[in-house]
């Protein structure tokens, strides 16, 4: 199916709208520069939705409706919207400028911590607003590409399509499910969104644009959370900020800050200066200077007012401290903010005691790394026992040291930490990667084999034929492959099976490796209790 022909430029429609340059396409729809000869010829965005269905119209009319009543210079204006030529526009204002994600590219390094908060507690504020109205408004697709630096370093939030309206009463909204990679929280996923899926999607995208690294996914996380700690990625990140992020970041909504207020809040407890602060530029937008800017972990969270007159500040502990947290799975602790309303003294730092001190914290091993690892190893080894055997039975060695292999990828996996599934993981990609490892060493192997029979037999003044001596060779080799009368009859049916049985047994020698690991931690844990 392709996709419908883009518009040329001088195309017109609506009447008095010209359309001149594409900014953006994709497989829903695409976005112009345009020229409003009505207004004479004011420069304008024309959005192009290909889907007129009713449920695309609403999505549409939607984000007219949203974009028209409130009125704010961090969102665009709204113009026009009709329908024309089967097709469905929206008349934009048109904002000049790159995205957040092409400015991250082309500056190839974390933007500082100044940068990042003036470019984005203003976006807070007005989420702050969407979410507060009679009828809250939940963007659901916060990230890097969809927040637009102005020339005059204002940054404007857009692409409303996914807007939902939220009732806090009606817990079985599951409108789109659409989701970004690494953005979207796990109740996304669902489609039980709410004002705290906004707040975990900008913090994502403060981490990005703090680290350079975009956060695992909400759905991996779930799994086995290995978020690494922002400070790690980039020590300049006050931990103030670090801290912020981390309980925004949090796998439950209830885990989060309970408003976008609540965390632009924090956010400026930390660095009040930084919002109104008019030097800040963004890379191939501005030709004024950056400065690096370290803020200290403890300023007067006093200035900067909430947009109700009140404040509310948030009490959490340092990352690896803190005797009252919750541990969320990651090696990260949160607590509850602070029921207050005045701000909180800094908590001391508790000393270690004399002759101990902490370990780093070492990541888990990964269950992909383990079973390529594991899977290279024996998929080369299967091989050569096969190319140099020559055996039938050596064929079924070949396949018992595949599952020995697993099982040892399963351990490996799961014996520092985690549950049994991790080791399960680790079979499954140890099996995959094994298999495509036997067949490219035993293709080269039989290359090497009908190569060297080849030039024995040219030295002796015989021609020989390609074909049949790799129908030779192979026979040498696989001898099972023509020694069962099932094999002969339905070869194609024997080796999906075969595949299919193999891939399911490796996912079990490796469960069955991680639940060993499993309970060899237990066993060391109850010993060492007992001493």
């Amino acid at each position: 199916m392709s996709l419908p022909l883009l518009l040329q430029p001088g195309t017109q429609i609506g009447g008095q709208y010209t359309v001149d340059t594409l900014i953006n396409s994709g497989g829903f729809g695409a976005v112009y520069r345009g020229y409003d000869t009505g207004e004479n010829n004011r420069l304008c965005a024309v959005k192009e939705t290909y889907d007129v269905s009713p449920a695309a119209r609403r999505r549409a009319l939607r984000e007219v409706g949203i974009l028209l009543a409130i009125k704010n210079q961090h969102l665009p204006g709204v113009y026009d919207a009709f329908e024309d030529n089967g097709r469905f526009y929206v008349v934009m204002q048109l904002i000049e400028g790159k995205n957040l994600l092409q400015l991250l590219n082309a500056h190839g390094a974390p933007f500082s911590e100044r940068e990042v908060l003036v470019w984005l507690l203003p976006i807070m504020d007005v989420l702050q607003e969407l979410h507060t109205r009679p009828t809250p408004v939940i963007h659901r697709d916060i990230k890097p590409a969809n927040i637009i630096i102005a020339p005059n370093q204002r940054a404007v939030l857009v692409d409303f399509g996914l807007t939902k309206l939220y009732s806090p009463e009606d817990t079985t909204q599951t409108m789109e499910r659409a989701v970004s990679l690494g953005f979207s929280p796990i109740e996304q996923y669902i489609g039980t969104t709410g004002p705290q899926s906004d707040i975990y999607s900008l913090a994502a995208t403060m981490y990005m644009l703090l680290t350079n690294v975009a956060p695992s996914s909400s759905m991996q996380r779930s799994y086995r959370d290995e978020l690494i700690a922002p400070r790690l990625l980039n020590p300049a990140i006050s931990p103030t900020v670090e801290r912020a992020l981390l309980r925004a970041l949090a796998l439950k909504p209830e885990d989060r800050f309970q408003s976008m207020q609540a965390f632009a809040q924090a956010l400026r407890g930390s660095a009040s200066r930084v919002y109104n602060d008019q030097t800040i530029v963004a890379p191939g937008v501005s030709q004024a200077p950056t400065r690096q800017y370290i803020e200290s972990e403890h300023v007067p969270s006093s200035a900067g007012p909430s947009m109700h007159g009140q404040q509310l500040v948030a009490n959490i502990p340092a990352v690896h401290g803190g005797s009252n947290s919750a541990n969320t799975g990651s090696g990260v602790k949160h607590v509850p903010p602070y029921p207050g309303s005045h701000p909180v003294a800094p908590q001391q730092k508790k000393q270690q005691p004399a002759g101990k001190t902490r370990a780093p914290a070492r990541l888990l091993p990964g269950a992909f790394n383990q079973g390529c690892l594991w899977g290279i190893i024996q998929g080369v080894l299967a091989a050569l026992i096969v190319l140099l055997l020559r055996k039938e039975a050596d064929f079924y060695v070949a396949i018992a040291t595949g599952f020995v292999f697993y099982f040892i990828a399963g351990v490996l996996t799961a014996h520092r930490g985690g549950k049994s599934s991790r080791g399960a993981w680790a079979g499954f990609w140890a099996g995959i990667i094994s298999t495509i490892m036997f067949w490219l060493s035993l293709g080269v192997g039989l290359f090497i084999l009908v190569l060297q029979r080849t030039i024995a037999l040219q030295r002796v003044g015989i021609t020989p034929q390609p074909d049949r001596e790799f129908y030779r060779v192979w026979h040498l080799v696989m001898p099972v492959v023509y020694s069962h009368s099932v094999v002969q009859m339905r070869p194609g049916l024997v080796i999906v099976i075969f595949l299919s049985s193999g891939l399911l047994l490796a996912i079990g020698s490796g469960w069955m490796g991680g639940i060993l690991a499993k309970e060899n931690r237990k066993g060391n844990k109850r010993a060492a209790r007992g001493a």
